[in-house]
């Protein structure tokens, strides 16, 4: 299978501190992957290497065919067309109402006139409706984000990377201000539009999630990968060695665990 995502011995370090430690990983294209791990194990790192916000301190990262420590002016912007990230928080423009919030997807494809000009008069206002109608919010083209609630919001997100069709798809734990039954409906909306060979990597830290359909799991702990494997290979020893005590303030349930490792 063709690699979209890999890493060739990675480390990160800033400010004397190491995030990544020699990670080495290959991810095929439209692999569906969830990241998880502790607080501070470097999951959003790892994100931000694979979106060219960050680069690393030692090794190589390619992503969609490029090597994105060698990346700049428009080379680099031709690059984050083609990688989508939906961060923690929404990152609405509370100021713009949602159509130019969700057609901000079409600003790498845009000139810098043409994205001035549809700050006072949208463009392609049928391509906004029609990703907002997939995320079951139609009648929101024109409202202003602090007038949605979070679970709106984050589908209006979700509508800007149904916009910008990305070839990589990321996401930095979309769930974590969600109930679980919004949270099952933002991680099934992010496979629907991986659908087309597609590359998902979503950091998450309800472990409730996996049996959503991911085909791997990805542990990390202290900035390393220390378990990688399907979301059956999950059992209750290794998720105990991978979070500690912090265990026991995530809800597994109800995700199936093997009794034992192996």
């Amino acid at each position: 299978m063709t690699a979209e995502i890999e890493f060739e011995n990675v480390s990160l370090h800033i400010n004397g501190a190491r995030l990544l430690d020699g990670i080495t990983l290959s991810i095929p294209r439209g692999q569906k992957v969830a990241l998880i791990g502790p607080s501070g194990a470097g999951k959003t790192t790892m994100l931000r290497l694979i979106s060219g916000i960050a680069w690393p301190t030692i090794g190589k990262v390619h992503v969609a065919d490029q090597e994105t420590g060698t990346l700049c002016g428009n080379a680099l912007r031709r690059f984050r067309r083609q990688v989508g990230f939906l961060h923690q928080q929404d990152n609405l423009v509370p100021q713009l109402r949602v159509a130019h919030n969700v057609l901000m997807g079409k600003l790498g494809d845009w000139s810098w006139w043409q994205s001035l000009w549809s700050l006072f008069r949208p463009r392609q206002v049928d391509v906004a409706l029609a990703a907002l109608e997939r995320v079951e919010l139609g009648n929101r083209l024109w409202a202003l984000p602090d007038e949605l609630s979070g679970g709106e919001q984050q589908r209006v997100a979700l509508a800007r990377l149904l916009v910008q069709e990305p070839r990589v798809v990321l996401a930095d734990e979309p769930v974590s201000a969600l109930d679980v039954r919004l949270g099952r409906a933002v991680v099934q909306q992010l496979f629907q539009l991986v659908a087309q060979e597609r590359t998902l990597v979503v950091s998450l830290h309800s472990l409730s999630l996996l049996d959503e359909g991911f085909d791997r799991i990805l542990a990390m702990r202290d900035g390393r990968i220390v378990h990688d494997g399907p979301p059956s290979s999950l059992s209750k020893k290794l998720l105990q060695e991978v979070y500690g005590a912090e265990l026991a303030q995530i809800d597994v349930s109800p995700f199936h665990l093997a009794d034992d490792e192996g």
